[in-house]
């Protein structure tokens, strides 16, 4: 029997998938469930039939899985902003660690990875210090899941109360038309691990404020000490002044205005240039013991890729916000690099994001 848009089905939810979505199965047919957790046993109605899979929402919840929950928010399921506030914690970390590792076994191909850590984050309410919010109609808030209306939300969850009286202020403001805007809970400086940081008005920062010490503390452990470092995607320097401790010499990159706030953040030597054209051109000739580079969730170009395998440095540190495209850059630098150690961070509870450190050395 081949499912249709429309019809109406049974499901049992065996895992979450990178998407965040539940995975069940149907006469053969995978089946993704948004808000469903595993072990539920759930009546579902077909959204939408693909070659290969289908998508459905639960119209009814017969049976919960042990890992579901009564979501601590009230606009749960309207609002898009979350999408794990259903499931516990424990569940949550344990499907991030499942989603890294089914990406480096199946992308990368990788073979006899290491136990994959966990750091987890010191809150899992009242931690974000970053949303982007939307106003329309009188409402104020965040955009619904899989549409551009905008949820009204007075209070959210998972906003830190520097940030939620930000969002309490625009809602004061009662703007007009329609729009919407990042809201932060700090300002153009940050003091975080005895250091001063520079945030520049547009520049991107990470969200969780409270894993912020850890999380600076384990990727500069991860990169060791050496003579030359270089870092791709510094941003505004989150780890680079860290790094300038470690290594006698660092060179970093950032193609955006944020390498301006990055030269005021450290001592490295800091070019504004896209990494594409910084790697082919530059890193072979610097040859540095230790590349780190974050970048975006689509991950780095094969130029980056390609010049980190011919410059052959001892360490790779890649930190990803996308487990598929780590698995597929791991893959690009090759074969003479094995993965020593991964860990995955709890850095947007609720969520189904992932945020990952693995650590690539020579062989």
């Amino acid at each position: 029997m081949s499912a249709r848009a429309g019809d109406l089905c049974e499901l049992a939810i065996e895992r979450l998938a990178a998407g965040g979505d539940g995975v069940a199965h149907l006469d053969g047919l995978t089946v993704f469930v948004p808000r469903s957790a595993p072990g539920d046993r759930v009546r579902a109605r077909i959204a939408r039939v693909e070659r290969r899979f289908a998508r459905a929402e639960i119209e009814a919840i017969l049976e919960p899985g042990p890992a579901r929950r009564e979501p601590p928010c009230p606009y749960y399921g309207r609002c898009g902003g979350c999408s794990w506030l259903h499931l516990g914690e424990a569940e949550q970390s344990a499907a991030r660690v499942a989603i890294v590792r089914e990406a480096l076994e199946r992308i990368a191909r990788v073979q006899g990875l290491p136990e994959i850590e966990r750091l987890p984050s010191p809150a899992v309410l009242a931690y974000r210090s970053r949303a982007r919010i939307a106003w329309a109609g009188g409402r104020v808030g965040f955009r619904a899941r899989g549409s551009h209306e905008v949820v009204d939300v007075e209070r959210c969850a998972v906003l830190d109360a520097a940030t939620e009286t930000e969002l309490a202020r625009v809602r004061a403001g009662r703007p007009r038309g329609e729009g919407e805007l990042e809201i932060r809970g700090y300002g153009e400086r940050i003091e975080l691990g005895g250091r001063s940081l520079v945030v520049g008005k547009d520049a991107f920062f990470q969200a969780n404020r409270p894993l912020w010490p850890r999380w600076q503390e384990l990727v500069a452990e991860a990169c060791g000490r050496g003579e030359r470092a270089c870092e791709l995607y510094c941003g505004v320097g989150f780890y680079t002044q860290a790094l300038c401790e470690r290594f006698a010499r660092v060179v970093a990159v950032e193609r955006s205005p944020a390498a301006r706030d990055a030269r005021r953040n450290s001592s490295a030597e800091v070019f504004e240039t896209a990494c594409e054209e910084f790697a082919a051109r530059e890193l072979a000739a610097f040859a540095p013991e230790l590349v780190l580079l974050n970048p975006p969730r689509t991950g780095c170009h094969s130029t980056v890729s390609d010049a980190i395998r011919a410059a052959r440095p001892r360490r790779v540190v890649y930190v990803s916000c996308d487990a598929a495209t780590l698995a597929r850059d791991v893959a690009r630098i090759g074969g003479d690099f094995r993965i020593a150690r991964v860990v995955v961070l709890d850095a947007l509870p609720q969520t189904h994001h992932v945020e990952v450190v693995a650590v690539l050395e020579s062989v």
